[in-house]
């Protein structure tokens, strides 16, 4: 997804910046794309627990996605 929001030519900075956002204080964009892909995932198991932009920042935070959420490094 991130390959998505560079093919756009804005600069990765402000796409970073972006994914950092807290506009309305329910959680960072990045963290609210996360839960949101998650709960479809689960949902599609037949799962009925919901997993909030907090507990994926939690998650996140922890170290539990080595980074998976990030660009590659160059």
């Amino acid at each position: 997804m991130m390959q998505l929001f560079l093919a756009t030519g804005v600069a990765p900075e402000k796409v970073e910046r972006f994914l950092e956002s807290d506009p309305d204080g329910g959680g960072a964009i990045r963290d609210r794309i996360a839960a949101d892909m998650t709960n479809h995932l689960l949902a599609a198991f037949g799962q009925r627990r919901r997993q909030t932009p907090a507990e994926v920042k939690r998650i996140r935070e922890r170290g539990g996605w080595m980074d998976l959420d990030r660009p590659p490094r160059e």
